[in-house]
């Protein structure tokens, strides 16, 4: 070997040894290999490529079952010329006439109308000698019609008057109110002059300490707690008031003069301090023969109209007495 090559060796091997050494087929580079990669190098390598599957052997749809023949039959026509047939064709009739308005086509339409008003003249006619005939469907039975109706509207006024003052002996009213109210300043003079005809007492309370600017009640008194315990949410607020039985609700708002009254009456009655027969001669009814409810006596319908007829009636009449109601069933023959 020549003294040039000699020299030249070590710097050969030297760069072959700091060259980078290519990998082999199905080998992975090295990280030092994968400069590119640079802040990424601690990704991982792809896991090789699992084996396809193989595909299930595909099956036949199903074949999709036909609908069952249903045997839902069509509800029945309604029988000719009746009510039921009439509303459905006449319609149709009228419309063909007008159409085609030849003598025939319009006489047989006048002809089916004719038919369904004298249907609804003879309707009528029964309708009219049922409702007088009973007393349970005659509306004249709880209260006349006409002129009559004022009779019947002054009787009540003057069994309302009575038992409002019959009750103003034994109650009171406590009045809550605040004098910004501009409500409670309305409602003031109707209770002073309510509390004047029929001497009842009417105790006003103060939410704010403060008088009526009205100068009504004067002898009013700060609200110690009172109104918290009986939930006053807005005023005025009325309570009916019966030492030492205790007291009822009337109203959280302003109300009239016979709005009041009629509070009056309907709270002592629901506390049970006026009888109920003396509340109903306070309203303007002659008697109250309203049904009770009968669902819970019917568990079933009777197809026969007869047989339904006749347990409306026997509920009807045998329904709970009400003792402000007076019994007018007819007496049973001896």
């Amino acid at each position: 070997m020549s003294e040039p090559q000699a020299a030249r060796l070590p710097a050969a091997l030297l760069a072959l040894a700091l060259a980078p050494v290519a990998p082999q087929a199905g080998e992975s580079p090295r990280f030092y290999d994968r400069q590119a990669e640079g802040w990424f190098w601690y990704q991982r390598d792809p896991l090789p490529p699992s084996p396809a599957e193989p595909e299930p052997p595909s099956t036949p749809a199903p074949p999709t079952p036909k609908p069952a023949a249903t045997a839902a039959s069509a509800p029945p026509d309604p029988a000719p010329l009746s009510a039921a047939w009439l509303r459905a064709n006449l319609e149709h009739y009228r419309l063909q006439a007008i159409d085609d308005p030849t003598p025939t086509k319009v006489a047989l339409y006048l002809y089916l109308q004719k038919l369904a008003l004298d249907k609804a003249s003879r309707f009528t006619e029964t309708f009219q000698q049922v409702v007088q005939s009973d007393p349970y469907l005659d509306e004249t039975t709880r209260r006349p019609v006409g002129t009559y109706a004022n009779l019947l509207n002054r009787v009540a006024g003057e069994q309302r008057e009575a038992q409002l003052r019959a009750l103003a002996t034994d109650v009171g009213i406590w009045f809550f109110y605040r004098a910004d109210c501009p409500y409670c300043t309305a409602q003031a003079p109707v209770l002073a002059r309510l509390a004047q005809r029929l001497g009842l007492t009417v105790q006003a309370i103060a939410l704010d300490g403060q008088p009526l600017p009205t100068g009504h009640f004067p002898d009013f008194r700060t609200d110690a707690g009172q109104a918290a315990r009986l939930g006053v949410v807005s005023t005025p607020a009325l309570f009916l008031v019966r030492p030492p039985d205790g007291l009822a609700p009337l109203a959280q708002g302003l109300l009239s003069l016979s709005d009041l009254e009629q509070r009056l009456l309907l709270a002592a009655h629901t506390a049970g301090w006026i009888e109920a027969a003396d509340y109903a001669r306070t309203r303007p009814l002659v008697t109250d023969l309203r049904l009770a409810p009968a669902s819970e006596h019917f568990t079933e319908i009777p197809a026969d109209p007869e047989t339904f007829l006749a347990r409306l009636r026997h509920h009807a009449q045998d329904r709970d007495p009400d003792p402000a109601t007076p019994d007018i069933t007819p007496p049973t023959a001896p």
